[in-house]
C-alpha cells in the first residue's frame, strides 16, 4: 500500500514520515507533495491508498484536493492533519468522508490508532468483496433515472452496473471518450444534481434493499454498496432515511 503526505511545510512532511513506522502498518515509505497540483501529479502516476493532508495550502486547499480525489480515486482513504480547528473545516472534512481530523501538534498515538482502523477497513473491504464474488447472494441493481440524452443514459447505465464498486469519474469519462470535467458539468445540467450526489443516492437505495432482503451484516452492506468508511455510510444513510442502518433493518423486519 502507498501513502501520500501533502503539506506545504517541509518539517511537517518530515515529521509525519519519520515518526510513524509505515512499514509496520503495511505501507511503503511515504510519498510527498507541497501543493494540490503536485499531489494531483502523484495520483496520476501512483496508486495511493492513503492521503494525509493539510487544510490550507497554496493554490488549492486540502478540502479541494480530497474532493478531487473522491471523484477520481474513490478507494483512497484520507486523514486531515492541520492546525485549523474551525468547525466549518471539520464538518466539511467529515462530509467528504475523511477518516479522521487530527490537529497539530500531532498526537501520534491518535494517528496510530486511526491507521490501525484504516488498515482493518481495507482488509474488511477486500474480504467482503471476496465473499460477494464467491457467494453472489443477490444480483442487485438499483434503479435510476432516465434521460433522452445518449451520454446521460450511458452514464446512468455505467453507474448502475458498477454501483457496488468504487466509481472513478475518470474511468467513466474514458469509457465515453469525454473529458471528466465535461461529464460532471453535463450530468449536473441535465439531471439537476451533481453526479457524486446521484451515485450516493443510488447506493443508499441499494443498501436499503440489502438491509430489507438479506442477512448480510450492516458493515458488509456498507462495503458492498461502495461505502468504505462505515461511519460515513451511517451518517449518509441517516440523512436519507432519518434512521441508522441497524434501526432501519429492525423497523423493516418488524413490519413484516
Amino acid at each position: 500500500m502507498k501513502v501520500l503526505i501533502v503539506d506545504d511545510e517541509a518539517y511537517a512532511v518530515n515529521a509525519l514520515t519519520n515518526r510513524i513506522d509505515w512499514n509496520g502498518f503495511g505501507f511503503g515509505t511515504p510519498l510527498s507533495a507541497r501543493s494540490m497540483a503536485q499531489a494531483q501529479s502523484v495520483f496520476l502516476n501512483e496508486k495511493i491508498d492513503l492521503l494525509l493532508c493539510d487544510i490550507e495550502m497554496p493554490q488549492g486547499s486540502g478540502l479541494d484536493l480530497f474532493e478531487w480525489v473522491k471523484a477520481y480515486y474513490p478507494r483512497t482513504e484520507c486523514i486531515f492533519v492541520t492546525c485549523h480547528d474551525e468547525y466549518s473545516y471539520l464538518r466539511a472534512a467529515m462530509q467528504l468522508g475523511s477518516c479522521d481530523y487530527i490537529l497539530k501538534p500531532v498526537d501520534y498515538n491518535q494517528l496510530k490508532e486511526t491507521l490501525k482502523e484504516i488498515v482493518q477497513r481495507i482488509a474488511r473491504r477486500e474480504q467482503a468483496a471476496s465473499r460477494q464474488r464467491n457467494d453472489d447472494p443477490m444480483p442487485f441493481h438499483a434503479s435510476g433515472a432516465s434521460s433522452n440524452n445518449p451520454y446521460i443514459a450511458s452514464i446512468i447505465a455505467y453507474i448502475s452496473v458498477h454501483l457496488t464498486e468504487p466509481i472513478a469519474i475518470a474511468d467513466l469519462a474514458e469509457v465515453l471518450h469525454l473529458n471528466p470535467q465535461y461529464v460532471m458539468r453535463l450530468f449536473k445540467k441535465e439531471m439537476g444534481c451533481p453526479i457524486l450526489q446521484y451515485i450516493t443516492a443510488q447506493r443508499i437505495a441499494l443498501s436499503v434493499r440489502y438491509l430489507e432482503e438479506t442477512n448480510i451484516s450492516v458493515t458488509d452492506v456498507a462495503v458492498l454498496c461502495g461505502f468504505d468508511n462505515y461511519s460515513y455510510f451511517t451518517r449518509i444513510f441517516k440523512r436519507f432515511t432519518n434512521e441508522t442502518p441497524l434501526n432501519y433493518r429492525k423497523s423493516a423486519r418488524g413490519k413484516r
